[in-house]
């Protein structure tokens, strides 16, 4: 599978989780556009994650700017942004234009997972799911986020759809991820561990129960939006990566 497929699969995948997140992530509302998907989450105003455009088709989504200004003005949202691939430097140089900056930058990676090492698809221990909100509380903990943001970003979302995956240390969840299958791809996101319980291999045994279950159930790709830390995790495992995923952020 080329890199053009995968980079495909990856933002298509990436848009269906924002609408998802904009869908329930409290009383919100989602913009679909040519090229762009957007979620409106009013009752987190702060969160340009939530608040979100996904540019699927960059030079499509320029078009529809000054209603994204407009929409999230209209509900009071102080800061909200635009997912861009960092290829697209026409529509960066657009984003500059309107005032908007670029404030994180991450790794897109992926794999074809009948190219994946035979190790990672398939895990020593049966998957264990997890259910969202867990999901959530890990992440929180691993990323010193002491409000529980994503906790309470996460448990209304519906579980089914998502998937969740969880490895214990001494009893208590202390790794997850959770992944989305959206046409035949396995996009996996919110992978996580908790301090205590890093550099043991449970975020590693999380991915190959999350792997394995999407080979099971027909997925051909698989793909992420990973950290700078998580890359080396992610490569040993066979993912290689696709592009720079930039988040364009504007503030009032």
């Amino acid at each position: 599978m080329d890199d053009r497929t995968l980079r495909t699969r990856l933002w298509t995948g990436f848009a269906r989780l924002q609408t998802l997140l904009g869908g329930h992530a409290g009383p919100g509302s989602v913009i679909e556009r040519d090229g762009l998907v957007a979620s409106v989450v009013p009752s987190a105003p702060e969160s340009p994650t939530l608040n979100a455009a996904v540019a699927l088709d960059p030079d499509r989504a320029l078009e529809h700017l000054a209603e994204l200004r407009e929409r999230y003005d209209g509900a009071s949202v102080r800061r909200w942004g635009v997912w861009l691939d960092g290829s697209a430097t026409e529509a960066a140089l657009a984003l500059l234009d309107e005032g908007l900056i670029v404030t994180a930058s991450s790794p897109g990676m992926g794999a074809a997972i009948d190219q994946l090492p035979e190790r990672a698809g398939a895990s020593a221990a049966t998957p264990r799911p997890a259910d969202l909100a867990t999901v959530g509380r890990v992440n929180d903990l691993a990323y010193g986020n002491y409000d529980a943001r994503l906790e309470r970003t996460l448990r209304p979302l519906p579980n089914g759809i998502l998937k969740a995956y969880r490895a214990d240390l001494d009893g208590e969840p202390a790794a997850v991820a959770m992944a989305l299958h959206h046409d035949a791809d396995c996009g996996v996101s919110f992978v996580a561990t908790v301090p205590r319980a890093r550099r043991q291999g449970l975020a590693t045994r999380v991915m190959r129960e999350a792997i394995g279950e999407a080979r099971a159930h027909g997925c051909t790709s698989t793909t992420l939006q990973a950290t700078d830390l998580g890359e080396r995790l992610y490569a040993n495992l066979g993912y290689r990566r696709l592009c720079d995923m930039q988040l364009w952020e504007r503030r009032r």
